[in-house]
């Protein structure tokens, strides 16, 4: 019996041995392939599942979200608000106008081009009023172009065509390119048909506005091509208009075009205000002082295209309409007399007038600013007249004595005289030693006279007398005098306190400040013509800030034309939506001794003085004001004839400031006649 049991001995060669490791490598294999099948099987199963919810689960998700890749949003200028005069009379709005607007279409053809520029130049107005120089060179290298005409190329070298980019060659091209060559070769039907060639052409997405002002015949045919004039539609747009024309314009301002587009000085901060390259913007007056006012919200629209290219246009949103903007202006009155202007305009033909090229009114309420009439008229230097009530606050000039109410302002305000000081006009006049002597307009003298007297009066001796004693000199008849250089610089800032020399701060994109004379002429001769007006410049809006700040005692109040901004509803009832707040820019009323002393020679100026002729039952104040004017090469003497006043003058409700520039002796009631009738037709109609 064996114990134990014996296995077997075997001996493996090296067949059995490969055999073996063949075994192992397929059983490893096999695991593996299994194991990827059913990594596979459960990714398919995955991808089946994710591919149902994305087909049908989330099927208008994605459908919408295919759509959004495919379309383009693009936003158009809504209307602007209407700008109003203080009784609601419209002054600027928006005019319909009927547009051909092409939408870039997709791969369109040359050959598709030309036959929408050739049916439109054939059915439709095309005009070409705008058409620029420079267009007429992109219009002519066009056409050589299309027509192979070698006209174009033949202005460059081989040389240079060698030697320049692509760029430069164009360049050369457009300088050599001669008003004669485009006249011979570029006529009216060329440039139709390559200006709005170039339009599509240029236009590879969004939209060009192709014409503008279209017909209802014009707008029904395009509508009825629609078929061959693919991507062309007849769209609404505007264009801003003017109830008057251009009368008071300057004012109100200008808005571009679509063609236009945005002004490059502000081209970058618009953009970023989220405007396009052609939206319409305020480039001047109160357009552009209100822009975000009168602007609206613009609409939205989306591009799409169709299986043959064609866009597909719809809305999704409509905009707002910009706000309304009501201003102080009382369109009778600044209508009126700016009638009454041109009349004295055209009255001054003769060669006497040749320098007497503008002539200024403007009529404010002193309390709060509240402008009621700014007029202007201005001649060119054909001789032509034109309305330019902007001017007022644009150019400036010498006022002459109006300005002699500062000048006793800064007298009292410094001590140096009061209500009582006086002083002699003599025949004698002011004579300082190497100069020739000075005098009032009344050579023979006009007494002895105090401050009060001295304005109704207007005596150029008794203001050289304050201004003295300003400077720090001492009088004495043919002996020099010295004045410090300091008084020219407190002088400004005290008529500055009233408005003269310093911008008013009138809600227009650009004022004007003046004139000032002359830092290496400051003599003492010079600062005595600078008390009586006839040194530093001034424009008539400052002179009309001045004559407020005089009427209410002291405070230098913001001139301004915004009255409100307001909206209306269906029913057309106005909301108001902002309003003008009374801006006091400087208070001086402290000095109210100086005032009163104005105020006093102001009104007898008006009752027995030199301004008597505009005193009516409105019981007006004020100061008339003559500065002399010398032209080189001529050796007549002519002045700028003014007025500044007031009514009534115990209760001042309106002020009047007047300029007229270099008139003769002939017209030196101008200022004193316009500024009655601007009185007169304000009470006429507010009692």
């Amino acid at each position: 019996m064996n114990l134990f049991k014996k296995n077997p001995i075997r001996f493996e060669g090296q067949k059995e041995i490969e055999t073996q490791i063949k075994n192992q490598t397929d059983n490893v294999i096999s695991r593996r392939f299994k194991i990827l099948m059913g990594v596979i099987g459960v990714v398919g199963v995955v991808l089946l599942i994710r591919l149902f919810i994305t087909q049908i689960s989330q099927q208008e998700y994605y459908s919408t979200k295919l759509k959004q890749y495919n379309t383009s949003l693009f936003t158009a200028d809504t209307f602007r608000g209407n700008i109003y005069d203080r009784n609601y009379k419209r002054l600027s709005y928006n005019k319909n106008i009927n547009c051909a607007t092409y939408y870039a279409v997709q791969s369109i053809t040359q050959d598709d081009i030309k036959i929408i520029a050739n049916f439109l130049v054939k059915n439709v107005n095309v005009d070409i009023k705008s058409v620029t120089e420079r267009d007429k060179k992109d219009y002519l290298i066009l056409k050589c172009k299309d027509t192979k005409d070698d006209l174009i190329n033949d202005l460059i070298t081989s040389e240079e065509r060698s030697t320049y980019s692509s760029d430069e060659i164009y360049q050369l091209q457009l300088s050599r390119i001669t008003s004669q060559m485009l006249k011979d070769n570029l006529s009216d039907d060329d440039m139709k048909y390559y200006m709005i060639y170039s339009k599509i052409q240029n236009c590879t997405s969004g939209s060009v506005v192709l014409l503008e002002g279209l017909t209802v015949k014009e707008a029904s045919l395009i509508g009825e091509n629609s078929d061959i004039l693919r991507g062309v539609k007849v769209t609404n747009d505007w264009s801003r208009e003017n109830t008057y024309g251009t009368e008071f314009k300057s004012v109100l301002g200008r808005v571009t075009s679509k063609k236009e587009g945005l002004p490059a000085s502000t081209k970058d901060i618009l953009l970023a205000q989220d405007y396009n390259n052609d939206s319409r913007v305020g480039i001047s007056g109160l357009e552009m002082q209100y822009e975000n006012i009168l602007a609206g919200t613009p609409a939205t629209y989306s591009l799409a295209y169709d299986s043959d290219g064609n866009p597909v246009v719809e809305t999704v949103s409509s905009g707002t309409k910009g706000d309304n903007i009501r201003l102080t202006i009382d369109w009778d009155l600044q209508s009126a007399i700016t009638d009454e202007i041109e009349k004295q305009m055209k009255a001054h033909t003769s060669s006497i007038y040749r320098y007497a090229n503008n002539i200024y009114l403007v009529m404010i309420d002193p309390n709060t600013g509240a402008i009621y009439a700014m007029c202007g008229y201005q001649r060119d230097e054909k001789g032509d007249i034109y309305e330019l009530a902007g001017g007022a606050v644009q150019n400036a000039f010498e006022i002459g004595s109006a300005f002699k109410g500062g000048t006793i302002y800064a007298g009292i305000k410094h001590g140096v005289i009061n209500q009582y000081t006086e002083f002699d006009d003599t025949s004698s006049g002011f004579k300082i030693a190497g100069t020739p002597t000075k005098f009032s307009w009344d050579t023979g003298g006009l007494g002895r006279l105090n401050a009060a007297e001295a304005l109704s009066q207007s005596s150029n001796i008794y203001m050289f007398y304050v201004a003295t004693l300003l400077g720090g000199g001492t009088y004495e008849y043919g002996e020099p005098l010295s004045i410090r250089d300091s008084a020219f610089d407190q002088m400004r800032l005290d008529v500055g306190e009233l408005g003269l020399g310093v911008k008013t701060g009138i809600d227009l994109p650009s004022e004007a400040l003046g004139y000032r004379g002359r830092v290496t002429q400051r003599q003492a001769g010079n600062f005595l013509d600078f008390a009586i007006g006839q040194y530093d410049t001034y424009t008539p809006i400052q002179m009309a800030q001045y004559v407020s700040s005089i009427a209410n005692g002291g405070k230098r109040v913001q001139p301004h034309l915004f009255m409100e901004s307001f909206t209306e509803d269906d029913d057309g009832t106005k909301i108001s939506l902002l309003q003008h707040q009374v801006k006091v820019l400087d208070d001086v009323s402290s000095y109210k001794l100086a005032f009163d002393t104005i105020h006093t020679g102001f009104r007898m100026g008006c009752v027995s003085g030199l301004a008597s002729g505009v005193n009516g039952d409105y019981e007006a104040a004020g100061k008339t004001g003559t500065a002399q004017k010398v032209y080189e090469g001529t050796s007549d003497v002519w002045a700028n004839r003014g007025f500044i006043g007031y009514a009534p003058y115990d209760n001042p409700e309106i002020a009047v400031a007047c300029i007229a520039e270099a008139l003769p002796d002939a017209g030196g009631g101008t200022c004193t006649t316009l500024s009655k009738y601007a009185f007169e037709k304000y009470f006429e109609k507010y009692g």
